[in-house]
């Protein structure tokens, strides 16, 4: 995915999972991630805010913008290579405009529904992984135990769709299906990443991507968003992109690359079943959205089932 959060997570991830690393993860460790988590979870609650002025294909433009900048510079401070070779611009086209459609389908929904609602939804990819890996990637094939997670994690969406949203029904509703599709689509960005991060490194394939996605995020906006009425100002929303773009895909990125130099991500993946959390927390303090029973539920199934699906190759790739 992008400098997206879960596009950095993934693409750190799979660099460094053939690394040697230490069993014992200190308790400061621990809590450092949980603290990357809360950050990652303020990630939706920008999202919103960034909308409020700001289109959603105009936002994105200007997010991926200041993360191709963060992207760069830490490139060049590590002397990583970001150009590709030519054989590979076929796969990052089609990267890069499965990205697009992610990120503009995330942020139209998140526009159209809740927070909480939009961060709880999206977390659903992994369970698009599953099935997506069963038809696409060798040696990755659903098990008992896996189809289980996926029929816990539906009943967790039902619940999450029956309760009522605090917001416009309709708009809600729709908001959340979209936002189900971007899911979806960041399941597929995850495949493609997973075949072709043995033909490239990890910068580039987030560079790529970003050199597709941001001109065609301002040609879009500027078409189908009214040009330069697709761009406002307020300091909440100017905060939000740039909390989007810098806090998220830089301080987190760094981080996080950092840690997984000596820690496996198997390890460490669980502690991430928090962020969906953050963002119902974070909805509830600065959007007033009610946290329910049924969101409440929903969550709690969503979040074990997500745990079902990935514990088979979390114990096979750590088996201590």
């Amino acid at each position: 995915m992008a400098t997206d959060l879960f596009g950095l997570k993934l693409l750190s991830s799979l660099s460094y999972m053939t690394k040697q690393t230490h069993l014992q993860i200190p308790k400061h460790v621990i809590l450092l991630i949980l603290f990357l988590a809360a950050l990652w979870g303020g990630n939706t609650p920008a999202v919103k805010f960034g909308l409020q002025e700001f289109q959603p294909i105009a936002a994105a433009a200007i997010r991926f913008a200041l993360g191709i900048v963060v992207i760069i510079s830490w490139a060049v401070i590590k002397r990583i290579p970001l150009r590709p070779k030519q054989e590979n611009y076929g796969r990052l086209l089609l990267l890069g405009t499965v990205f697009v459609a992610q990120i503009i389908s995330f942020n139209w929904g998140t526009k159209l529904t809740e927070v909480g609602r939009a961060s709880l939804l999206l977390n659903t990819y992994p369970l698009f992984i599953a099935l997506l890996a069963h038809f696409f990637i060798q040696h990755d094939r659903l098990t008992v135990v896996k189809t289980i997670g996926l029929l816990v994690a539906f009943a967790g969406v039902c619940f999450i769709f029956y309760g009522k949203p605090g917001t416009n029904l309709s708009t809600a509703y729709l908001g959340d299906l979209i936002i189900l599709f971007s899911g979806f689509l960041l399941a597929m960005i995850h495949i493609l990443l997973k075949r072709f991060m043995s033909r490239m490194h990890q910068f580039q394939l987030l560079f790529g991507q970003m050199v597709v996605g941001i001109p065609a995020y301002f040609v879009l906006s500027w078409f189908f968003e009214g040009g330069t009425a697709a761009y406002g100002f307020s300091y909440s929303s100017l905060l939000g992109l740039v909390y989007q773009g810098i806090v998220v895909a830089g301080f987190c990125f760094i981080v996080w690359v950092s840690v997984l130099k000596r820690y496996p991500p198997s390890r460490l993946s669980s502690l991430f079943f928090t962020t969906p959390l953050w963002s119902v927390l974070f909805g509830y303090f600065f959007f007033h959205e009610p946290i329910t029973i049924l969101l409440l539920v929903g969550a709690t199934f969503v979040a074990a089932g997500v745990y079902l699906v990935n514990r088979p190759v979390m114990e096979e790739q750590n088996p201590n």
